[in-house]
């Protein structure tokens, strides 16, 4: 595993087609429990049979098919592989949402971190903000993940040993999603910002971001990039996103925009 704190279950997705070929086996990290990784795995097996599959097909040619074309999907560290059940998969044809290995897939969460990070003489600097994982990273993938800004920052200071040994979080949330709009629609930009007001913590203030989306964003949709903006913000102040809920919203404005996305739709 590539990082420090990743999580611990991570898939090997083999083709069959293309064995001995470098692109012949990828990993799929960022699995955060073994049920997730086997669940993903089961899936691309089962969607990989039912690609080859055609009506009539003896059992015999399936799975022969599928030995040329299939892809194998191994949890890595955990003895499970989805070929495991592969006669299962061919005598019994599948649902479409048993085969919808991409709704399975790690997501990319959105997260902020504060991190005051030291050297070995415990000389400081800041470092973080906003990320994109498909895990919560540990305190050890955190530094590694923000160790080369605050070498920068080090640097920038005049101090040495310019090398972070150490970090303190200051803070760390994870962050909503922007809306994702229906598959297949062309994607304009907008730019949506918002005055509010958070009367428990006394703040008021206003943000703004530019969001792809197919038409002026109105009703869910614009409630959810109002929400993402405002949680942004407090979180950017140190008193976490969920403080969202509780603010006044105060004024909208929404302007089309050639810009491109500061909230790009990723998965």
């Amino acid at each position: 595993m590539s990082n420090p704190g990743e999580p611990p279950f991570a898939v090997l997705v083999f083709d069959m087609a293309k064995t001995g070929e470098p692109d012949g086996e990828h990993v799929v990290s960022g699995f955060e429990t073994l049920e997730a990784a086997t669940s993903y795995a089961i899936a691309r097996v089962r969607a990989s049979v039912e690609e080859l599959r055609k009506p009539g097909i003896a059992t015999a040619e399936l799975r022969q098919l599928w030995h040329l074309y299939g892809e194998d999907c191994s949890v890595l560290n955990a003895g499970v592989r989805g070929s495991d059940l592969l006669d299962d998969f061919i005598a019994t044809p599948s649902m479409p949402a048993e085969c919808n290995w991409q709704v399975l897939a790690p997501r990319l969460r959105r997260f902020r971190a504060s991190l005051l990070i030291s050297n070995g003489n415990n000389e400081s600097v800041w470092a973080g903000g906003f990320f994109r994982s498909t895990y919560r990273l540990t305190r050890d993938g955190l530094l590694e993940r923000f160790g080369d800004d605050a070498i920068a920052a080090f640097k920038a200071k005049g101090i040495e040993p310019a090398e972070p040994t150490k970090l303190m979080v200051a803070n760390y949330f994870e962050l909503p999603d922007p809306p994702y709009p229906p598959p297949g629609v062309t994607l304009r930009s907008w730019k949506v910002e918002v005055g509010f007001v958070c009367h428990d913590v006394k703040f008021g203030g206003g943000a703004a971001g530019i969001f792809a989306w197919p038409q002026e964003p109105t009703d869910w949709a614009l409630r959810t990039m109002q929400f993402l903006l405002m949680a942004d913000m407090m979180a950017m102040r140190g008193d976490g996103p969920d403080w969202a809920n509780d603010c006044d919203v105060l004024s909208v404005k929404v302007t089309e925009t050639d810009a491109p996305a500061d909230y790009p739709l990723e998965t």
